[in-house]
């Protein structure tokens, strides 16, 4: 009976053992599979502007999401602007030509502003949001002043100091 007992002790514990390996077997292949699910979606979001598509169903329908690359470009090219009508307007010379100039940097303010302008929507940016409409006010009645005859630059000078009110400290 003992050499009875003992094959039944080693035959039940090999299938204990199959059992206990099988586990792992199982949860190695469950890792791998998803390893390689997760791989695939990251491919995937990634090379398909995953977050625009997402946006469309977690932002409500009255929310603007301006791009960061949207954002940057508008900025560098109002600073370009900005930049080039203080310049003009620093100049002692009073010509038709400056007045031209003028004008062009302040249409170039404007079609950069209208980029970011959300239309009274809100969007993820506040301080575009509170300060886009009055800028782009300035802008327009800095225009209408440079378009008189003979042309008024005092409001042109405001403009590149209405950068601070947003960018306080940078």
């Amino acid at each position: 009976m003992v050499a009875g007992g003992k094959r039944l002790r080693i035959l039940a514990a090999a299938p204990l053992t199959a059992r206990a390996a099988a586990p792992s077997v199982i949860d190695m292949g469950w890792k791998f599979s998803s390893a390689i699910a997760l791989i695939l979606c990251g491919l995937v979001g990634g090379c398909a502007d995953f977050a625009r598509w997402m946006r469309r169903y977690t932002y409500p329908p009255d929310f603007r999401y301006i791009e960061r690359d949207q954002l940057r470009s508008a900025m560098w090219q109002l600073a370009g602007h900005v930049r080039e009508l203080d310049q003009h307007l620093r100049s002692s010379t009073a010509s038709e030509q400056q007045q031209k100039d003028i004008l062009e940097h302040l249409d170039g303010m404007e079609s950069a502003t209208r980029t970011l302008d959300t239309a009274g929507w809100p969007s993820n940016h506040p301080m575009i949001d509170m300060n886009m409409p009055k800028f782009r006010q300035d802008i327009r009645l800095a225009r209408d002043a440079v378009e008189r005859t003979p042309p008024n630059y005092a409001l042109a000078h405001s403009l590149p100091g209405a950068c601070v009110y947003c960018h306080v400290g940078r």
